[in-house]
């Protein structure tokens, strides 16, 4: 009798392990995404020093960064539904214009320049730019601003071709190689829209990453490469997420293998979920720091949602699922009839609106296409990402 009892009770439990362990990911329905849609839209249309939830981040550089994510979830939504495409060309315009004259080009302008091309250096701001840019012309080809993506691109270009190690600085002294994957991807849609060669410099780049930015027990991308003024860096989770998200735009083939990497060196899968390490094997719970936020037993949150994005990319279905339960049951939804967003549970950590512009980017993740496209990549029974029409209306990185 208690070998049959127990022969039931293991079976029911591997029953209810596969099941939540099958890849049934879907992206999520059309009116969560309107909300979320609309939360961040107006997150943009808001003058930046009148926004106080803006302001609330602290920094100029999650600024910029809630602007890019934004418009390139936005750019996502429109290649799964054509029918989004003019409401996401107003507002990647809309959070260009935050980045060319607000705060946050001031923040990584120098007033020492000698000549106002030397004003802005730095290729974290330089990337986001252009890939807005980008995005900007895919989704409207009349664009204002084909000119200065043009000009943007052959600078970055030009200056990446002669830099130490093809990586450019993000901050005086300090480089990335996330940052400039951000750069290359930019590089790569401006191939892709206008027919430049600089696609084969992205090639170039993978064949010189495998050999010199990679790190030689793993295989993964470095997070900082040697130079003369800083040491080569280990990889990280929060920073190889990240890397993924763009390496996926130019090249999907070495995405994937980073992916594939990723898995295998930082994560431990338990069944029904799937935890990545910030640095592979630690166990440290500690605050970490502004890349990682806090660590518990070696698990960053930047880590653990990157990964869900990669998964989403690429495809990896029951991996996707896995890791969306994660962001699940770490975040505390705050809704509304018209829009939502989130906070993190268990620990005082203000992200929104950068959360939320991340999020949407990471569970949309789809090819970018300059044609209309209406299928979508991922499984889904769902026809539009929206059920109604289109309205249209500073902690620095420590060195």
């Amino acid at each position: 009798m208690k070998r049959k009892f127990f022969l039931c009770a293991s079976g029911l439990l591997l029953a209810i392990a596969a099941a939540f362990s099958w890849p049934t990911y879907h992206y999520p329905a059309p009116a969560e995404l309107r909300r979320k849609a609309n939360y961040l839209e107006r997150i943009i249309r808001v003058p930046e020093g009148q926004n106080p939830e803006l302001n609330g981040l602290g920094n100029e550089e999650w600024s910029l960064f809630t602007m890019s994510y934004a418009a390139y979830a936005f750019t996502n939504l429109a290649c799964l539904d054509s029918s989004f495409r003019p409401e996401a060309a107003h507002y990647v315009g809309l959070a260009i214009r935050h980045l060319l004259a607000g705060p946050v080009a001031q923040a990584f302008r120098n007033p020492a320049a000698a000549v106002p091309a030397d004003s802005v250096t730095s290729v974290l701001y330089l990337g986001h730019l252009n890939l807005m840019l980008g995005c900007h012309r895919l989704l409207a080809p009349d664009s204002p601003y084909a000119r200065l993506h043009d000009s943007l691109s052959a600078s970055l270009h030009r200056r990446l071709t002669a830099a130490p190690n093809h990586c450019l600085e993000s901050y005086p002294g300090g480089t990335w190689v996330p940052d400039n994957t951000v750069a290359l991807a930019s590089l790569y849609l401006h191939s892709e829209l206008t027919g430049s060669p600089y696609r084969r410099f992205c090639t170039k780049w993978v064949a010189f990453a495998r050999q010199h930015l990679t790190d030689p027990q793993t295989g993964l991308l470095l997070s900082k490469p040697a130079n003369r003024y800083q040491q080569a860096e280990e990889p990280r989770g929060s920073h190889l997420g990240w890397s993924i998200f763009f390496l996926y735009r130019f090249d999907p083939a070495f995405a994937a293998e980073q992916y594939r990497r990723y898995q295998q060196h930082f994560s431990t899968n338990f069944g029904v979920i799937r935890l990545y390490h910030e640095r592979a094997g630690s166990l440290e719970t500690s605050e970490g720091d502004v890349d990682s936020g806090p660590l518990i037993l070696g698990y960053s949150i930047p880590a653990n949602a990157f990964a869900f994005g990669n998964a989403v990319a690429l495809r990896d279905w029951r991996n996707a699922q896995r890791l969306r339960r994660v962001i699940s049951f770490g975040s505390r939804e705050i809704a509304s009839p018209e829009e939502v967003h989130y906070e993190v549970r268990f620990v005082d950590l203000s992200v929104s609106p950068l959360a939320e512009a991340l999020l949407l980017h990471a569970e949309t993740m789809t090819p970018w296409r300059h044609t209309d496209a209406t299928s979508l990549a991922a499984p889904t029974a769902r026809q539009s990402p929206f059920s109604r029409p289109a309205r249209v209306q500073r902690a620095r990185r420590p060195k």
